[in-house]
């Protein structure tokens, strides 16, 4: 890259010092001939880069670990506040309860270039390929850890993994043998409560969550957001209604009746009440939105030895919302409305892997997916006609084969290929491959080579829908309109990028480093002046990110994360206006920090700073100009003994502690000031 800007440029270039001082110098003492075992112990293992078990220094991705103790320090009650700690990762709110959660670039609210993944399940949702956050049947306590690639692996997770992957990896069915439970009180009507419980026992280990939580969301603006006049946000002033209330029940169970084989079952049930509408619309007023959605997984895995494992898994997961509400047009009597989606997704995947020799290891599986959504809607006063169907259903399957080699050439040097042949919802048939090289100058400083190609596949909203009502369920498809998307192609990025991962252990520090251009073509993206999609946008993504990790001693730490990205692109000639160029909708600068502290009496303290320049999202108005925000949290914690072996804990969260107040991906959605108070207790 020619040029490295601002804070990443200061920060690029003593990094660059520090880390030849390091390779000279250490070099010394790394012998050619150290043994293999030297280049696996320093590095914490990853499990979802290449679908095998490795070292994050032999990974073929950048990625970012998000632990149990990172998850307790950040004080956060919900799951996407928790990639606010990863490099690179744009998080915000359209509403109370619909987060946006993106790496790099998007072009709308919905993220749909982001995987994620719930123990290897995908749980975007196949209409629009969103993920509706609020309801994944899981908590924060049931979360073992978080590993977030940073950037495309399509190789090893196919369509919709252009940007990243989100791997969610919940605690073992044995991690619980006894219970638990806790409350949290706080303002903005915060009431969460749940019950954990589970045993670990000689060939069955089970454990159960049962949770609710609730809150109003963000307040009705009083005042013009953003320096506007009252003019240009009457319409957001007092419209807020983004209340949530959950209710949810997971359920894993581990049944190992020999060395060799582990049966697996995970049940997860959500039942979701959402606030939508707008208290200015005539048409959507605000009112209630029950969203429903249960899910099964059952897994089978046989390790024969130390040589081979085989894998085969089946999920299901089903989502129903069904919305009903009052409509009263100007002029008009008031009439109802009912909007249904259904949607359905079965999947079952087989999976090998094998080490064809002492230098190599190799994983190959092949998978079967069919997604199912079905669409109507009553409106009865629609065109002035009697009671309006929509189209009825959506039937689309897909399948893919893959493969990923991990060859040890020598101790020092790794290199990781593979890819994924899918044949998509679409019928799109599309090839992502995948090829890095890691090498390892001492056991503690790797460098990292690597380059991919991934592919998008057109979302069902974006092949069928009315552009105006791409987001609201129920108008999916109109029969009869000329509202077709037709001839939508998969849109495509090439990434490369350099990487280095380096451990000081004399400083007692770890350095994350990442220089990364991601090139997409044949973006997908509403034409102007119309209601359809077309393909045609090109962007150039560069950037760099670091993160750095530093103990004091064994009572403190400190994580500290920036970025710096810049893209160009032939947006702004094509949307004539429509929407926010590229360039302008992402921020330049993300920077966050997380320090925790173990006090005397094992009282433990944290901290967290999060800082974001301005940004205008590529799918809002100027009324919806995100300025750069700064935010500090903190949360201390008491734990205490109580009788009988009973164990508890009390801490307190300020998030945004001095008030500075910030507007999300949309005005109305102000961040102020917010505090609660969890009390728990366990027993076993």
């Amino acid at each position: 890259m020619k040029k490295i800007f601002g804070l990443s440029h200061l920060l690029f270039m003593a990094v660059c010092g520090l880390i030849a001082q390091c390779v000279f110098t250490q070099c010394t003492w790394a012998a050619d001939n150290s043994s293999e075992q030297d280049y696996l112990q320093e590095f914490p293992v990853v499990l979802s880069a290449s679908r095998l078990s490795q070292p994050l220094s032999e990974a073929p991705n950048a990625m970012t670990v998000i632990d149990r103790k990172m998850i307790e320090a950040s004080g956060f009650r919900s799951i996407p506040d928790l990639f606010k700690l990863v490099p690179g990762m744009y998080v915000s709110y359209y509403s109370g309860n619909q987060a946006v959660v993106s790496y790099h670039g998007t072009l709308s609210q919905a993220a749909p270039g982001m995987q994620v993944l719930i123990d290897g399940r995908s749980v975007y949702l196949p209409p629009f390929n969103i993920v509706n956050w609020p309801l994944l049947p899981i908590t924060i306590d049931d979360i073992e850890r978080i590993e977030v690639i940073r950037g495309p692996a399509a190789a090893s997770y196919g369509e919709n993994s252009v940007h990243g992957v989100i791997n969610i990896i919940t605690r073992d069915a044995g991690a619980i043998n006894g219970g638990s439970i806790s409350n949290t009180r706080g303002n903005k009507g915060i009431n969460d409560a749940s019950v954990h419980f589970g045993k670990h026992g000689e060939v069955l280990d089970y454990r159960m969550t049962l949770a609710y939580t609730t809150d109003n969301g963000y307040d009705n603006l009083s005042t013009p957001p953003n320096g506007m006049t009252l003019s240009q946000a009457a319409s957001d002033i007092n419209n807020s209604y983004d209340n949530n209330q959950s209710r949810l029940m997971n359920f894993r169970a581990s049944w190992h009746p020999n060395a060799m084989d582990d049966f697996n079952v995970q049940l997860g049930f959500n039942h979701d009440v959402m606030g939508v509408g707008f208290r200015d619309s005539s048409l959507d007023k605000p009112h209630d939105m029950p969203v429903y959605e249960n899910t099964q997984q059952f897994e089978w895995v046989r390790r024969a030895d130390n040589t081979s494992e085989l894998s085969l898994r089946y999920y299901h997961i089903q989502h129903d919302t069904n919305e009903n509400y009052q409509v009263t047009a100007t002029g008009a009597s008031s009439y109802p409305v009912s909007d249904t989606i259904k949607s359905e997704r079965n999947e079952i995947e087989l999976q090998h892997i094998l080490r064809t020799s002492e230098l190599n290891r190799l994983v190959y599986g092949a998978g079967y997916r069919q997604d199912w959504v079905g669409v109507s809607s009553f409106d009865a006063n629609k065109n002035n006609l009697p009671p309006y169907s929509y189209a009825s259903s959506f039937n689309f399957t897909e399948y893919r084969v893959f493969a990923n080699d991990e060859w040890r050439v020598i101790p020092k040097l790794i290199i990781n290929a593979g890819g994924m042949l899918e044949n998509d919802v679409m019928d799109n048939k599309t090839f992502s491959p995948r090829a890095s090289l890691n090498y390892h100058f001492t056991p503690q400083q790797t460098i990292r080579m690597d380059t991919s190609i991934a592919h998008r596949t057109p979302s069902l909203g974006e092949q069928n829908a009315n552009q105006a009502d791409l987001y609201q369920i129920g108008y999916l498809y109109q029969p009869g309109s000329n509202t077709t998307s037709a001839g939508l192609t998969p849109e495509k990025i090439v990434s490369r990028e350099i990487g280095y991962l380096g451990e000081f252990k004399e400083w007692n520090t770890s350095l994350d480093l990442r220089i990364f251009n991601d090139q997409m073509s044949n973006v997908i993206y509403p034409t102007p002046n119309s209601a359809l999609f077309q393909n045609g946008i090109t962007a150039d993504y560069k950037g760099i990110e670091a993160s750095i990790k530093h103990l004091f001693g064994n009572f403190s730490d400190l994580i500290f994360n920036c970025t710096e990205e810049w893209v160009k692109s032939n947006d702004v000639s094509l949307n004539s206006g429509q929407f926010s160029s590229l360039e302008n909708g992402l921020p330049k600068y993300i920077v966050n920090l997380l320090y925790s502290q173990r006090l005397p009496n094992d009282l433990s303290f944290s901290a967290a700073y999060y800082f974001q320049t301005s940004m205008l999202g590529v799918d809002r108005g100027p009324e919806d100009y995100q300025p750069t925000h700064r935010r500090v949290d903190l949360r201390l914690a008491q734990p205490f003994n109580g009788p009988n072996g009973l164990k508890g804990e009390i801490s307190g969260v300020v998030q945004n502690l001095f008030q500075t107040d910030y507007t999300e991906y949309v005005s109305t959605a102000l961040f102020n000031r917010r505090a609660f108070v969890t009390l728990s207790f366990r027993w076993q």
